[in-house]
Formats: C-alpha cells, structure tokens, sequence
C-alpha cells in the first residue's frame, strides 16, 4: 500500500486477565535473552509479566542471510497465525557478525510470533534467535517487528530510526547477531518506540506512531 498512515495510540492497552496458568516470555526459551535489545527497556519489563495468548514458532536454516527450508515447528489458536509467522520467517533478514560460515551448510534458527490481546484487540510480536548450542548467549539487535491488528489488517509499529544496513517493511524485519563477548555496541540500532508503553497495567503514553502500509 502506498502511503502512510499514522495513527495516534491514545487509550489505555490493557492485557485481558488470564489465569494462573499464563506464560510470560519468562516461560519462553530464549526470549528474555533475545529481546533485551530489540525492545525498549520499559516495555521489555512489561513483558516479562504480560500473559502470552498465543505463541508460534517456524525453523529455518539460516544460508547467507535468509532462512531457507522454514517450517512451522509449534502452533496454536487454531493455526490462525502461522501464516502471518511463515511470512515473517521468509522475508527475515540476519546480519551475522559470528564469523561462522553459513552459506552452504545453514545454520538452524527459530522465528518467534506472540500474540497478545489487549483491550484494543491483538498485538503480535516477532523476534528470532539462533538455535542450538551457544544460541542463547549470543548478542542481538535491531528493533523486533511489533503491529496492532485493526480490522483485517496489520498496522506495524515502526522503529523511531534505523542503522544503515537495517530493513524494515510490512512483514520482514532485520536481526542483527554477535558473539557474547564483541566490544561493538548494539545500542545504535533502532527500536520501536514504546519505552513507556506497559501491556499490563498501565497505560500508552510515548510519542509513537502505528504505522499502515
């Protein structure tokens, strides 16, 4: 769609209650480590204490900087998502700075698609890691790709900037990935602008906009 539509976020997003039973990216492997530098600080605390509706997974091998043979690997509510994670899975692009050659043998990664309802109806979140020994220790960045659904469609919200080789669009996002130990900084890279945004409990106030392509 060409064109931009900003619309101002102004009413309270409350997640729904949910019982004893509700996950939390606490209860997600590799989530906590993965987002801590894809979301803001603020919100990244939101979400360690905000139930997760739904949680979608898709595998690929990570050759050159896209993921080929992606799969959905856990579904749920139906499958009513999985399309939208397979999509988010195939036009991923990783930047990988770990020095290990990808290109002809793959490297297994796991693309992530949450689905939180809030009282403006669903938020879904994506973010990936590499899989497998060492993957969880790794050090990302970039901004995860976060939208709001309205009506029939996704309504993303944008990263304030962007690093120079970081690419955004409607269904694809860019994950940058370094070893534990770089002396590189990771903070540069943009990431959606929510820093006083709480899910739970609390109210949207930051200066962002959703953006409809």
């Amino acid at each position: 769609m060409k064109g931009s539509l900003f619309l101002a976020l102004v009413c309270c997003l409350l997640l729904a209650a949910r019982g004893g039973e509700a996950r939390s990216i606490n209860d997600i492997p590799a989530a906590k480590e993965a987002l801590l530098r894809i979301v803001s600080p603020k919100f990244y605390q939101s979400l360690t204490i905000s139930p997760v509706d739904g949680w979608i997974v898709v595998r690929g091998n990570l050759v050159a900087n896209h993921l080929a043979g992606a799969r959905v690997v856990r579904s749920e509510l139906g499958g009513k998502y999985d399309r939208l994670a397979l999509e988010l899975a195939h036009n991923l692009q990783i930047i990988d700075h770990t020095r290990v050659d990808t290109a002809s043998t793959g490297r297994p990664v796991m693309v992530h698609l949450l689905i939180y309802q809030i009282a403006d109806g669903t938020m879904a979140m994506s973010f990936a890691h590499v899989d497998g020994p060492g993957g969880n220790q790794l050090r990302y960045s970039g901004a995860a790709w976060m939208a709001v659904l309205k009506g029939d469609k996704w309504v993303t919200i944008e990263p304030s900037h962007l690093t120079p080789h970081e690419q955004r669009g409607p269904r694809m996002y860019t994950l940058a990935m370094e070893p534990a130990n770089s002396t590189r900084s990771l903070q540069g890279n943009g990431r959606p602008p929510v820093a006083s945004m709480s899910i739970q409990g609390g109210a949207i106030n930051a200066n962002h906009a959703l953006k409809d392509r």
